[in-house]
Formats: C-alpha cells, structure tokens, sequence
C-alpha cells in the first residue's frame, strides 16, 4: 500500500502553486484513516482524526513539488520556460516533459550536439535561458494549446531499485505526505486522545506559504514538520546521513527540546532507529512558518534521508518511511499520557 500510493501520487503533477489539480488522490487515500478533509484558502489540505480531548497536534508535509513554467513560444515552435522552486538547468537536460496546457502535451528538453559546441560553450554553465522544450508543434498550433504561466513537470516513472529503495521525481516531500498517511493507519491501531491534524500543505518551495496559512486555521498545541533531508551519496559530507538508518530528528533553536527528548525516548523504548542533525539556524522546511504561527506553536522537524534531491530521480528507502509513521503515532500516544503542560513549560 505505501508504495502503491507513492508511485501514484508521484505520477500525478503538484506543482507549487498547482497543487489543487489532483487533490482528489489524496483524499481517496486518507479517507479511510480520518474523519473528515478541508482546506485553507490557499489550498493546503487538511485532514483529520478526532480526538476525545481538547489538545491539537498537527502534522504538516508539503504536497507541491518543483516544475517548470512556460514563459514563451518561440517563432519556430519551441517553449522557453523558468524554474517553479529551485532547480540546477543540467538535471533538465535531455529530459522528457510533460506540458499542462489546454491538454497535455508531451516533450522534450534538447541541448546543442557537441559536434557543434567549441570549447568555451561547453566549459560554461547551463542557464534556463540556453534551455528549450521541444513539442514537435508549430508555433500557430502551440498557441491553440499552451499558454504563457502553463505548468510542466519532467515526465518520469517511479521505479523501483534494489530491496526497498525506490526512485521518482517528487519524493520531496511526498515521501513524508506517505508518513503521514502511515501515522494515520497507525493511530487506528493505538489509542490517540487528541486531535490529529494532517496537513499537506502547498507552496513551500516558494516560499513556506501552505505552512502559514494552515498553521494559522488549525491553531495546534504542537507542530510536527516532516521534510526530506540530504542522503549519502558519493561527494556529500561525511556526516550525511544513510538511506534505511531510520529517520532524522532535528536540533537546534527552531525546535522545542522536550518534545525533542520525549520523542528520542520513545524511539530507544520501542527500538526505532534513529539518525541526528544539527540546525542552529533557520531549517528551510516548513517549520519555520509553523513555529512562529499565532503566538508561538512548540515544534519538532523529523526528515527522512533522500538523494538526489530536487531531480528527477530522487531515491529514498521505504523502510525510514515506514519507521517513521510508526514512531510519530507511538510518540502521539506517548504525548497523550503524559502532563503536557509540563512538557511544553520551559
């Protein structure tokens, strides 16, 4: 099932700023696990299992991915286009795409042949601007299809590699909306007295908007943020952490250090692997527009290793998937037999 809905939410477009296109797919999966679905007005969707007490926890993942937007049509028939999130040009190159338009339209993204290209073209840099996506159309039909602000994403199967690691363009950070939806399976198994809030939230690569605006709407008592981090791969860092080690939690001043040790706790009592980093500053994840929502939501950052990142091969183990829904309902449960209140107190 985890990998069923990965390959299929990752097959389907969420484009920063796009994100309602496809939502349908999400609430077909959650349905089963919650009581009921609504949006922000930004679109982030925001799902929920009832509680019995008073006390919100909320879990936030951002469904939109990187993407590209069209910025023209060209007199012989091609597309330019710029980035939607953050994107290095040379990952584009001889890429398939997939352009959503009027319909969809397939294409590819070509590059000069090197029998052409003296020295000096090929020392220097890739920029978007060099770039093209190639239809096959003319110009006169393109502008019956594609519009200046169109969407268009690489178009890329999932795949699976060997034992449990699986590659797909957008496991950043569908991976994590999948560990949400395994907190949530969980919690029908394990008793939960709070409410739980699951948002998928929308517009974080540009900019951490969704993560505002639901934060906002729901008003939770703690924040869980889950987001991919970098995997070891050859030339990362050596304190990179390792693909099926287990999940990563976060210190440092954006993340609250009770709910910090009550989770590491839980994860030694029940055998959970677990990985470290540090972030002294500002984490780039949606956690800094949750921690300061309102007046302050207490907050923790759990990631998952992926290589590769903001590519379309994006790698990531099932297995640190799966550990972390399990460990976040079984620190949900943890939290909802314990004094909060002294938790929470600094």
């Amino acid at each position: 099932m985890l990998k069923e809905f990965l390959f299929e939410v990752c097959s389907n477009q969420f484009v920063s700023g796009f994100e309602h296109v496809n939502g349908d797919i999400l609430k077909k999966h959650f349905a089963p696990y919650t009581d009921s679905v609504e949006n922000d007005k930004l679109g982030s969707y925001i799902f929920r299992q009832d509680g019995s007490n008073d006390k919100k926890i909320m879990l936030a993942a951002h469904i939109d991915e990187i993407g590209l937007m069209v910025t023209k049509i060209t007199d012989e028939g091609f597309l330019g286009f710029t980035s939607i999130g953050g994107i290095n040009p040379a990952s584009l190159v001889a890429q398939d795409v997939t352009v959503y338009g009027r319909e969809n339209i397939f294409g590819v993204i070509g590059i000069k042949p090197p029998h052409v290209t003296n020295e000096e073209e090929r020392k220097k840099s890739l920029e978007l601007k060099d770039l093209y996506i190639d239809t096959g159309y003319s110009r006169e039909k393109l502008e019956k299809l594609v519009r200046i602000g169109d969407a268009a994403t690489i178009k890329r199967e999932p795949v699976s590699l060997q034992g449990s690691v699986i590659s797909a363009k957008s496991f950043d950070d569908k991976a994590c909306v999948a560990i949400m939806l395994e907190t949530a399976k969980e919690l029908k198994k394990i008793s939960h007295k709070s409410s739980i809030y699951y948002a998928a939230t929308v517009q974080e690569e540009t900019g951490l908007r969704g993560a505002t605006t639901s934060s906002y709407k729901v008003n939770p008592d703690i924040g869980i943020v889950l987001d991919v981090d970098f995997g070891k791969a050859p030339g990362m860092p050596p304190e990179t952490c390792e693909l099926g080690k287990g999940p990563i939690i976060a210190f440092g001043g954006r993340f609250n250090p009770k709910l910090i040790k009550k989770f590491i706790d839980v994860c030694k009592e029940y055998n959970y692997p677990l990985q470290y980093e540090a972030l002294p500053g500002g984490s780039g994840t949606d956690t800094d527009s949750i921690q300061v929502s309102r007046e302050g939501i207490p907050c923790i950052l759990i990631s998952v290793p992926l290589r590769y990142m903001h590519t379309s091969v994006e790698t990531v183990d099932l297995r640190d998937i799966e550990t972390a829904g399990k460990a976040i309902a079984r620190f949900i449960n943890e939290l909802d037999n314990s004094d909060l209140e002294e938790i929470l107190c600094f």
